[in-house]
C-alpha cells in the first residue's frame, strides 16, 4: 500500500442512527483525522458494499447482535479483508447465564481483537476462551464517551419542540422490554431470558401492569410535571411495524406525556430532565456521567439482573415514588441517591461496567485499530472480494424499490413490511447529518485535552504520520 493512499473503512451498523452508531462515529473522526482514513457507511442488511467499494478494512459495532453482523464477520474471515468491531452489550453478565457468542453460530471470533469494556469481562473471556487471549484487549466502552464529549439538548428546546412550555419539572422513563410480549420474537427472547421458565412470562406480565399503574397515577397526581416516557429500542420486531402493548403505551394520551420511540437521542432525553426513572436499563449508568439523579421503579426487586440498580433509590409502588419526587423538587436533591454507600457503589460499578467514564474510550479502541492497519500497510492481507449474487439482489432490489417507497402501503406488503427500516435509511443521510453536527465538540474535546498528532506518536497510538 502507498503511504500517503488513504485505507478505505467499511462501516457497517444496524440503523442510521441509535446506539450503534454512536459507538462508531468517535472512531471515524479519530481515525480520519490521525489515521489517514476514508470512511463509507452502509447498512448491516447491504453487504453488496463489500464488494462494491473493496474496503481495505471492515469496522463493526459487534460481530454477534444479529445474523447480518455475523454474517459480515464471516465473509470478511473468508475473503481475508480485516475486520475490526466493538462490543455493544459489553456489561455481561460474568456468572456463565450469559451466551457472549449471540448469532455466532460458529463460536469462533474472526475480528483482530475482542475489544471489551471491563478488565472483569475480559478476564471473563481470557478463562472461557483461552485460544483468544491475545486478541481480548480492554477499551472501555466507547458508546459511553459521548456524555464526556457532546453538548445535550436543553430543556427548554425540547419544551418548544413539542409544544410543552407551560411545563418547568421533567420526569423522564426509560422503557423496558415488556412490549415483547406483544409478538412471536419477542417472547421467544423473553423465554430465553427466563430460562425457559414460562411461568416467568405472566411474571413479566404482572410487572407491567403494576409499573403502569405506578407511572400512571404519578402522571394524574402531577400534572405540573412533564413526563418523558422512552419506548425500549428493542422492543419491536422488524416485520412487525405495528405498535407494541408496554408499560408505557396506555398512557400516551395524557396531556403531560411525551411518548417518543426512536424520535430523539437518549443522551438528548436524558439532559432534558430533571429526575430519570426506569424498570431496569443501562441508561441509568449514562444518567450517572452526566450527573442525574436516578430512581429504580421495581414492585418486585427480586429478580435475576444486573447490579445496576444497587447505585439508585428503589421504589416498589407510587407512594415511595411520590415521596422522592416531592423530595427532589423541595431540595433539589435526593439524598439516598447521595449517600456514601450508593456513591461508592456508582464509582465501582462504572468502573466494573464500562472501565472508564473519561472520554478517551475511543481513542483506547483505535490504539488496537490503529495495529490493524499497520498490518494492512504491510501488505499482511491479501483480501479478496468475491461476488455474490444475492447480496447483490438485495442491492439493486433496494435501489428499484426505493423511489416508490410510501410507509402505509409497504408495511401492508408481507415480503416488505420487515425492510421498512431499509427504505428509510441505506442512504444513511441521517447518519453523515449526525456525524457533521458532533465535529464540532470533537474538536473542542480535543483542544480541551491538547490530544494531537505529536502526543498520539510519543505514547506509541500513531507508528507513523502519513
Amino acid at each position: 500500500m502507498k503511504v500517503n493512499k488513504k485505507i478505505k473503512v467499511l462501516c457497517f451498523t444496524d440503523d442510521a442512527v441509535g446506539r450503534d452508531v454512536e459507538m462508531l462515529l468517535p472512531i471515524r473522526y479519530f481515525s480520519e483525522n490521525y489515521l489517514n482514513c476514508e470512511f463509507f457507511h452502509a447498512l448491516n442488511i447491504d453487504i453488496h458494499q463489500i464488494y462494491k467499494i473493496k474496503p481495505d478494512i471492515i469496522l463493526q459495532a459487534n460481530t454477534i447482535g444479529s445474523n447480518l453482523y455475523f454474517e459480515i464477520s464471516k465473509i470478511a474471515h473468508e475473503q481475508n479483508i480485516p475486520i475490526f468491531a466493538l462490543i455493544s452489550e459489553g456489561n455481561f453478565r460474568t456468572d456463565g447465564s450469559f451466551n457472549y457468542w449471540g448469532f455466532n453460530r460458529d463460536k469462533k471470533f474472526y475480528q483482530e481483537y475482542i475489544c471489551c469494556w471491563s478488565e472483569r469481562t475480559a478476564n471473563f473471556l481470557k478463562e472461557k476462551e483461552p485460544s483468544y487471549k491475545n486478541k481480548i484487549v480492554v477499551t472501555g466502552g466507547v458508546g459511553f464517551d459521548r456524555y464526556s464529549i457532546y453538548e445535550f439538548m436543553k430543556k427548554e428546546d425540547f419544551l418548544k419542540k413539542y409544544s410543552k412550555q407551560n411545563f418547568k419539572k421533567v420526569i423522564g422513563y426509560a422503557g423496558w422490554a415488556f412490549g415483547k410480549l406483544d409478538h412471536k420474537r419477542g417472547r421467544e427472547e423473553l423465554l430465553y431470558w427466563a430460562k425457559g421458565d414460562k411461568e416467568k412470562l405472566e411474571w413479566i406480565e404482572r410487572q407491567r401492569n403494576l409499573v403502569r399503574d405506578i407511572l400512571k397515577k404519578a402522571i394524574e397526581n402531577n400534572p405540573d410535571t412533564l413526563f418523558i416516557l422512552k419506548q425500549h429500542p428493542q422492543e419491536n420486531a422488524p416485520e412487525r411495524p405495528e405498535p407494541v402493548t408496554n408499560e408505557m403505551s396506555e398512557l400516551a394520551h395524557y396531556s403531560n406525556v411525551v411518548y417518543l420511540c426512536n424520535e430523539e437521542s437518549i443522551h438528548d432525553l436524558i439532559s432534558v430532565c430533571d429526575i430519570w426513572t426506569c424498570f431496569e436499563s443501562t441508561t441509568a449508568l449514562e444518567c450517572w456521567l452526566m450527573g442525574k439523579q436516578t430512581i429504580f421503579i421495581n414492585p418486585d426487586p427480586n429478580f435475576n439482573r444486573d447490579p445496576l440498580y444497587k447505585g439508585s433509590p428503589l421504589v416498589k409502588n407510587y407512594f415511595e415514588l411520590q415521596t422522592l419526587i416531592n423530595e427532589y423538587y423541595k431540595t433539589n436533591r435526593i439524598d439516598e441517591y447521595f449517600s456514601k454507600e450508593k456513591e461508592e457503589i456508582r464509582k465501582n460499578l462504572t468502573k466494573d461496567i464500562i472501565g472508564f467514564g473519561d472520554g478517551f474510550n475511543h481513542i483506547r479502541a483505535c490504539y488496537y485499530f490503529n495495529h490493524t492497519l499497520e498490518k494492512i500497510k504491510k501488505g499482511e492481507f491479501n483480501s479478496k472480494y468475491n461476488f455474490h449474487f444475492w447480496h447483490w439482489l438485495v442491492y439493486i432490489l433496494t435501489r428499484i424499490a426505493a423511489p416508490f417507497y410510501n410507509r402505509y402501503l409497504f408495511s401492508k406488503l408481507w415480503k416488505l413490511k420487515k425492510h421498512l427500516w431499509v427504505f428509510e435509511n441505506y442512504k444513511m443521510e441521517k447518519l453523515q447529518k449526525l456525524y457533521q453536527n458532533y465535529i464540532p465538540y470533537y474538536q473542542k474535546f480535543y483542544k480541551k485535552h491538547n490530544i494531537n498528532s505529536e502526543i498520539l506518536k510519543n505514547i506509541g497510538l500513531i507508528n507513523t504520520i502519513d
